[in-house]
């Protein structure tokens, strides 16, 4: 069974999994939330960024009285720089009891990603359950090409991390309903590369990193975050962005409506050999097809 964990419950009442408000969560997982957004703004943007970030969630996502008390901590430069301290992982880890030191196995690691999962996927309401059926598709998609065992696993937590960066990007980008403007694009290719960074940082998930980045690099050498050509970009990645695609475009955005699954493949279609792999194009199509687009 999976563990469910309050550390998604908003201030509001809109979080997961239970729809906790106020006092009724626990003081430590208010606590967990506030800090997570934190670092994440920080070591991809800055203080500032941060700053604004959490002031933005006050009343919604987060208590507004810890929010007042992150101002008053925010105000000391020695609070930013103790965050910078290249020794402050193991700082942390000093103060952890040695027995209370447990082994991370398989299973409790696809639950932390699958937590992982739907904390991305709560940044904004129009990304509800991305995460996961991206990890779904991945896992059918690759077991059609004939990846099996720990490395079909490790494919669909790629997958359902492929977006992790996004915790990087703004909501009101997230959520824009009209066309973004230079510098807001610029802003949202970045989650590709926040993604490989955060990632990168954490030691059962690091192998994965490089795969997860690169959901948006194309087979012609024009994606992103490193403009990949074809002979650099693996097949995992290869899979995890044409699943990424077709998830995209049958679920609803602030911009469109959801596509229906033909019209979402052609589309796809039209992008083979230039954005998408044929094979995996193909095993996508036999996928949908049996019926795992729900």
């Amino acid at each position: 069974m999976r563990r469910r964990s309050p550390l998604d419950e908003h201030w509001d009442g809109g979080g997961k999994p239970l729809g906790q408000s106020r006092e009724s969560i626990p003081l430590a997982a208010r606590l967990a939330l506030l800090a997570q957004i934190v670092d994440v703004f920080q070591v991809a943007a800055g203080p500032d960024a941060a700053i604004e970030e959490v002031e933005a969630r006050s009343g919604s996502w987060f208590d507004p009285a810890l929010v007042q008390a992150f101002r008053t901590l925010a105000r000391d430069p020695g609070f930013w720089e103790g965050l910078r301290d290249p020794a402050l992982e193991q700082r942390v880890r000093d103060f952890e009891p040695a027995e209370q030191r447990i082994a991370v196995d398989e299973a409790w690691l696809d639950d932390i990603v699958a937590a992982f999962g739907a904390v991305i996927d709560a940044k904004s309401p129009y990304t509800s359950g991305h995460s996961c059926r991206v990890g779904t598709y991945a896992e059918a998609v690759g077991r059609r090409v004939g990846i099996a065992g720990a490395e079909l696993r490790t494919l669909r937590r790629a997958a359902v991390l492929h977006d992790v960066g996004k915790l990087a990007i703004s909501s009101r980008i997230l959520e824009k309903p009209g066309k973004l403007d230079d510098r807001e694009w610029v802003e949202m290719r970045s989650h590709a590369a926040h993604t490989v960074d955060i990632l990168a940082r954490i030691g059962p998930l690091r192998d994965m990193a490089a795969i997860a980045g690169a959901h948006h690099e194309r087979l012609d050498g024009h994606g992103y975050p490193l403009g990949l050509h074809d002979m650099l970009i693996a097949r995992d990645s290869r899979i995890i962005t044409v699943c990424d695609f077709y998830d995209a475009l049958t679920a609803d955005r602030p911009y469109r409506a959801a596509m229906p699954s033909d019209k979402a493949l052609g589309i796809i279609k039209d992008e083979v050999g230039r954005a998408v792999d044929p094979a995996c194009f193909s095993a996508l199509e036999a996928t949908v097809a049996a019926g795992l687009n729900a």
